[in-house]
């Protein structure tokens, strides 16, 4: 079986960092290969000629050494995209932090070259975009296809007499009854199985509006949704679906939705 050379080159998006000894940092990336921690030795130092090319959300590109049974150390490190308006901005590093976050929490370490793509497309577009929650709430829903946990928006996931109801759902303005989110069962809930389930923990009321919203963030291209304007109340309502719907399955609510609500 041929070894893999010691010394060797990648492409990663830098995802996190954090002190290590005096002047060292863990760098946390994602590349196509998965998820990768190296060992950057001395990058704190102000002098470092590295500290510049591995800011968060930069996409860089990485010469590191294998060590058995340690953290790889990085011995270059040479930006591709800078993007400092995602640590300028407080609104926008928030929501970056936030897209960086669910991809840590979903993912390990498998290699997923389109999570790279969807990644870096999205933090390229957060940062000049002018409707950045938009653009967050369709990130949701393809990282959550990707990682295997895909809502179904369009027919009901609820069940009547031990049997799935699987009524399909097509929201109107005109609708007098609400619809329903139920994590659990990973999708929304026609009206009448609703009113079935209010009760049950978790079980949420979603706006025909709401759920109109998250049907077309499912299966529009970003391209398609970007000229059409959200209502406010629609908005904070789609905020708190989500959140809930994404703490519920990674049993954690993510740490960077706290500095979005502080911001508000």
């Amino acid at each position: 079986m041929p070894t893999r050379p010691k010394l060797y080159q990648i492409e990663g998006i830098v995802l996190g960092r954090r002190d290590y000894g005096e002047a060292d940092q863990i760098i946390i990336c994602l590349t196509e290969q998965g998820r990768m921690d190296f060992l950057a030795k001395g990058v704190r130092k102000p002098r470092s000629r590295k500290a510049g090319h591995l800011e968060l959300f930069a996409r860089t590109n990485i010469v590191a050494s294998r060590v058995q049974g340690s953290w790889d150390i990085l011995s270059q490190a040479d930006a591709v995209v800078l993007r400092p308006a995602l640590q300028d901005d407080f609104d926008r590093a928030t929501y970056a932090r936030y897209v960086a976050e669910l991809v840590l929490r979903f993912f390990e370490r498998e290699a997923n070259p389109n999570l790279y793509e969807l990644l870096d497309w999205t933090l390229s577009t957060l940062v000049e975009d002018k409707a950045p929650q938009l653009l967050v709430r369709w990130y949701e829903q393809r990282l959550l296809e990707l990682a295997g946990f895909r809502p179904t928006w369009h027919a009901c996931v609820g069940e009547r007499e031990r049997e799935q109801c699987e009524a399909p759902l097509a929201p109107r303005p005109s609708d007098t009854q609400g619809y329903g989110l139920d994590p659990e069962r990973g999708g929304a809930l026609c009206p009448e199985c609703m009113r079935a389930s209010l009760a049950q923990p978790g079980v949420r009321l979603l706006s025909p509006s709401a759920l109109s919203w998250l049907q077309a963030l499912q299966r529009r291209e970003y391209e398609e949704l970007q000229p059409l304007s959200m209502p406010e109340k629609t908005a904070r309502e789609l905020t708190h679906a989500m959140d809930h719907y994404i703490a519920h399955h990674l049993e954690y609510r993510p740490t960077s939705l706290r500095m979005i609500d502080k911001g508000k």
